[in-house]
């Protein structure tokens, strides 16, 4: 049902599962906030999952947007994935370290999500290659530098369908980032534009006035 409350049990028993993992993961150094040692799939999964209601959001807004394509930028262990997946009809998602890859898709086949697409690579190699393809919902979750996140943006931007948003990950993780939010909210091309402290919103949807907003939740 469109409007009720988004929960899938399972999802978070999943992530209750990886936040015992003790494996390791080799370190790949993929920029600001990426590894630079190894460390376990629990310590992962501590730091660097998107919390219960966030990752719950996104699928809201997926679910909402009623999206059929979706691109993740940054899949770490393919919780946000999964949820995703569960409320769009598919989702394309980059990771650059193989391992956390090869975890994600372990992750999904448990959890029984088929409808996911994932790419290994740096963002920098992969993108300039995507097929020509329109997504209604674009998440960008990794570098973690203000140059990247303007990058990123500018590149995503042509993909999105007429009414799709780009919901930029952790734009108050460092000044730099805080920086690089503050141009694009400037920006004349977006319409609307959505500050919820955790992540930023951003589309061009021609039907909607010209605003921001600062949300907290």
């Amino acid at each position: 049902m469109r409007g009720a409350a988004i929960s899938w049990p399972e999802i978070e028993q999943e992530r209750s599962r990886l936040l015992h993992d003790q494996n390791d993961v080799p370190p790949l150094d993929l920029g600001a906030g990426s590894q630079s040692k190894a460390r376990t799939v629990a310590e992962i999964a501590q730091n660097a999952l998107k919390r219960p209601r966030h990752a719950r959001a996104l699928a809201g807004l997926a679910r909402h947007m009623d999206a059929v394509g979706v691109l993740e930028l940054g899949t770490c262990l393919g919780i946000t994935t999964a949820y995703l997946g569960k409320h769009a009809a598919s989702v394309t998602t980059i990771e650059g370290n193989p391992a956390l890859a090869k975890h994600s898709e372990d992750v999904w086949q448990r959890l029984n999500v088929q409808n996911v697409t994932s790419i290994v690579g740096n963002f920098d190699d992969v993108l300039p290659s995507l097929p020509p393809q329109q997504y209604d919902l674009v998440f960008i979750d990794g570098n973690h530098r203000g140059s990247a996140l303007l990058q990123y943006v500018n590149e995503l931007a042509p993909y999105l369908t007429e009414k799709g948003v780009i919901v930029c990950d952790d734009i108050h993780w460092s000044r730099d980032m805080e920086s690089a939010w503050d141009e694009l909210i400037q920006e004349n091309r977006w319409s609307l534009r959505v500050d919820f402290y955790e992540w930023g919103l951003l589309t061009a949807n021609p039907s909607l006035a010209r605003e921001f907003h600062c949300i907290r939740f």
